[in-house]
């Protein structure tokens, strides 16, 4: 019922609202006017399995189509591309994953909990 391109641009356009995992596309949902038809949560998670599961054949395929559009859009952007300067800065903050251990010797970390930083 979903192409499953349109899927992939919802979930891009999810991320890019902000959404950090795959069931935000349920925001775009909220505006049919604008987005149209969008799958569910559970649709786009098997569409990743699926494409997850793909032949190498696919994945070259979706790499090539995503270069191809940031190109354009960087190119659309022009000075307030994120490359304009030569170099594009990747902010990557750091998640304390909480986890249980009974580990011997096991401690807690710096934040009081038992984890690890992902």
């Amino acid at each position: 019922m979903h192409d499953p391109g349109k899927v992939l641009l919802d979930v891009a356009l999810a991320v890019a609202l902000g959404g950090d995992c795959l069931a935000d596309v349920g925001a775009l949902r909220a505006e049919p006017a604008v987005f149209g038809p969008v799958a569910s949560g559970a649709t786009v998670s098997r569409l990743v399995d699926t494409l997850a599961a793909a032949d190498v054949k696919a994945i070259t395929a979706l790499c090539a189509a995503r270069a191809k559009v940031r190109e354009r859009v960087w190119q659309l952007a022009g000075p307030a591309a994120p490359d304009a300067d030569g170099q594009v800065t990747v902010d990557i903050d750091g998640v304390l994953v909480v986890a249980h251990s009974d580990k011997q010797d096991a401690a807690a970390t710096w934040k009081k909990t038992d984890g690890h930083h992902r």
